[in-house]
């Protein structure tokens, strides 16, 4: 009898959970365990580069999650802890995330013989 893999442990910002299969010995699915280990290393040189401690923005992945890190970096700018070039860059990103969130969709896609994994059109 098949075993059924195990999901995907990643909690977005809105509550729901993820859903999809997590890696084989993982907790999460393959877009999540690599948006994980990629801001590890991120807050890992920022840390080391910097007295300051790391921002806590959370992953662009819904517009829920875009709204709460414009939150947090008007927190930051109001508070003086981000210099304006940074929080500059950081308010144009969100920008183009918001552009992109009506374009992707970060569902698994369903694989068939002429098509490849990854990102598909959100259907309308």
């Amino acid at each position: 009898m098949a075993r059924l893999p195990n999901k995907c442990l990643h909690v977005m910002v809105d509550g729901s959970p993820c859903g999809s299969p997590a890696v084989r010995h993982h907790h999460f699915c393959n877009q999540h365990k690599r948006q994980r280990e990629q801001r590890l290393q991120l807050d890992a040189d920022h840390a080391r580069t910097s007295r300051n401690a790391p921002y806590n923005l959370p992953i662009l992945e819904d517009a829920n999650s875009i709204q709460l890190s414009l939150t947090q970096i008007m927190r930051l700018i109001a508070a003086g802890q981000i210099d304006h070039k940074a929080a500059s860059l950081m308010l144009y990103s969100l920008q183009i995330a918001t552009t992109n969130l009506q374009k992707t969709s970060f569902e698994p896609a369903q694989t068939t013989a002429d098509s490849s994994p990854g990102l598909r059109p959100r259907s309308e």
